[in-house]
């Protein structure tokens, strides 16, 4: 695949989408996937059924954004566009999108099916991980993620098949997010785009954290609401921070550079820490389960897992054609307090002078739904 990535901060959203498309080198119809991430500020409906009509041939998915990246790094207050060849017969993709994703997702069943049966892709099929992946796009603000996932993989009989995506932003405001799928638009909806390709491909998870050897169990947890009312059988505010070897009064700011995670062999996936109510109780971006134990987390030096990161996606994928960065606004927010955004986007830079993403709300990677994590997709050309 070939990816070709324009960017307009063009307040109207009208003109927005005319820029977009004046800046691409092909004819519209060049183009079989295309991959736009917007600021709130723009108006959604109207910039997604803008973009389906001028790329009438190609599958069209769009999300909100809580910032944009590119080439020029971290960037806010724009429209990201991914403008995707796909070589041909080399690639089939179909997407779908499912309305009331945090309520009632499973009702899009077939939906699901169809999509991933017209992009060639038997979710009932052993093996279809080899040359088959999905990328996601979810509302944020619903707690749709999980939904989601267990529903995919309900279908799916192979158990290396992979999902990459995120949960969509709305620039820190936190009232409502939007995505969508060629020119439909949901504020409680997922979009899935399947797809098939002889493409070599590599899904990739980066973390900034290591274990700390400190865990704690979630005694009293509220999982609908991802509240954490006990820890230890103790407050969780008081219990984090004695755990930390730090006073309450310091355990807010420390939620940032010491999140949650359970480890699996070699990963760690990790649920954030959103804040401390005001009677101690912990509110969480992800999902938590009662009797969960928790590896309390320690920062790593973000440049450095950066190039390190950089060098094993290229050993995976020798000449990537696409490069999309889902990254989560919690590192975005971290990198900024650190002074580390320009080193950082300098190293991706460096090793793939073509990519792009946006700040997330959560990231998803095959069954999971994680938080201050980087998930990458690469595409060989």
């Amino acid at each position: 695949m070939r990816q070709e990535i324009v960017q307009t901060k063009e307040s109207d959203t009208e003109r927005a989408a005319e820029s977009l498309c004046s800046k691409l080198k092909k004819p519209l119809s060049s183009y079989s996937i295309v991959i736009f991430f917007a600021s709130s500020r723009y108006d959604f409906k109207k910039l997604s059924e803008l973009l389906h009509e001028k790329f009438a041939k190609a599958e069209v998915i769009g999300s909100t954004t809580a910032g944009e990246i590119t080439q020029d790094g971290f960037t806010k207050d724009s429209i990201v566009l991914n403008a995707i060849e796909t070589g041909g017969s080399r690639t089939q993709c179909k997407g779908c999108l499912i309305d009331d994703a945090g309520k009632f997702p499973v009702v899009h069943k077939q939906e699901l099916l169809q999509a991933a049966k017209e992009a060639g892709v038997n979710l009932s099929s052993p093996g279809i991980s080899k040359n088959s992946f999905a990328i996601s796009l979810i509302s944020a603000l619903h707690n749709a993620e999980e939904n989601i996932l267990s529903l995919v993989y309900t279908l799916v009989k192979d158990p290396d098949f992979m999902i990459a995506g995120a949960s969509a932003g709305d620039d820190m405001k936190f009232k409502e997010t939007f995505v969508s799928y060629n020119g439909r638009v949901s504020s409680d909806g997922a979009v899935l785009l399947f797809v098939r390709t002889q493409d070599p491909f590599c899904i990739y998870k980066e973390n900034i954290f290591k274990e700390s050897g400190k865990s704690v169990l979630l005694t009293d947890v509220d999982p609908k609401n991802h509240l954490v009312k006990s820890i230890d059988n103790q407050n969780p505010r008081r219990r984090y921070a004695q755990v930390l070897g730090i006073s309450e009064r310091e355990a807010e700011d420390a939620t940032l550079r010491h999140p949650f995670g359970r480890v699996f062999g070699d990963n760690i996936f990790i649920a954030s820490l959103a804040r401390f109510l005001p009677d101690g109780t912990l509110a969480m971006y992800a999902r938590v389960l009662q009797g969960n134990t928790q590896s309390i987390l320690d920062p790593l030096d973000s440049v450095e897992i950066t190039e390190k990161s950089c060098l094993e996606m290229k050993d995976r994928i020798r000449n990537p054609g696409c490069v999309i960065f889902f990254n989560c606004i919690l590192r975005t927010i971290g990198f900024e307090k650190s002074g580390k955004t320009s080193a950082v986007a300098h190293v991706w830079k460096r090793h793939f002078p073509k990519f792009s993403g946006f700040s997330t709300y959560g990231e998803q990677i095959g069954h999971i739904n994680s938080n201050q994590t980087l998930v990458a997709l690469i595409i060989g050309e």
